[in-house]
């Protein structure tokens, strides 16, 4: 008979003691619902292994899944069980960012990632009032393009040409990218050292940092500087 640990932490990691779920929860949180809306945000899952985990949140009372009409992909949403886990994730991110959170490795850069994370990040009330298109391209280790269709309130994100025309364009370090847009740097750092660049009217390339919210973790970040948390994994 196998026995199990009669303790509530053992019971909650039997639902966020894999790699996926947490990840799973955060792209709901930050407002994904299609199967490929998720799947984009976490492209290093497969399909299958990724419908499983659907279904067994789904199982377990922590999703509920609207097939949707004919013809219409389906949404998944959090119930109030899974919008509980919410505050708990965002403190695995915070934990994290102060105490085991360092510069990408090539291996974790990924330009395509990156550029639809973009999105889940916009402020809506601080993206332009007029339609925009800004064509992104990312260079060194996980390099890639893509283009922002930013109309009020949100961001469509294309990996291929729509043949809109571009009124700004932004090429930039994949690496460095990610540093700004999880909070490690600003944005001026990136322009100042030659890390980015822009081509285009020099009002939407002052605006466009502004469009963001990079301050998620801002506070774990500042005190892992600190106590000298990110010195170490540096030298480590």
């Amino acid at each position: 008979m196998n026995r199990r640990d009669y303790c509530p932490i053992a019971a909650s990691v039997e639902v966020l003691g894999d790699r996926w779920t947490p990840l799973i929860i955060r792209e709901l949180m930050v407002g994904a619902g299609g199967f490929n809306e998720i799947h984009r945000g976490i492209p290093r899952v497969s399909r299958t292994l990724l419908a499983q985990r659907l279904r067994e949140l789904e199982r377990r009372g922590l999703m509920r899944h609207d097939p949707g009409r004919p013809g219409r992909p389906g949404v998944y949403g959090l119930t109030a069980a899974g919008q509980a886990l919410t505050p708990i994730v965002w403190a695995m991110g915070a934990w994290a960012a102060e105490w085991m959170f360092g510069d990408p490795s090539d291996e974790e850069c990924d330009g395509l990632t990156l550029i639809w994370r973009t999105h889940q990040v916009a402020i809506p009330a601080k993206l332009p009032e007029t339609r925009t298109v800004v064509h992104l391209v990312l260079t060194g280790s996980g390099g890639a393009q893509g283009w922002l269709d930013i109309q009020r309130p949100g961001i469509t994100v294309c990996k291929d040409d729509q043949g809109l025309a571009v009124d700004l364009a932004l090429e930039a370090d994949t690496a460095q990218m990610h540093r700004w847009l999880v909070g490690l740097v600003p944005f001026r750092d990136l322009v100042a050292n030659g890390h980015a660049r822009f081509l285009g009217p020099s009002r939407l390339a002052k605006a466009f940092p502004t469009w963001f919210d990079t301050t998620l973790f801002a506070g774990s970040l500042r005190r892992a500087e600190q106590h000298g948390t990110r010195d170490a994994l540096k030298t480590a």
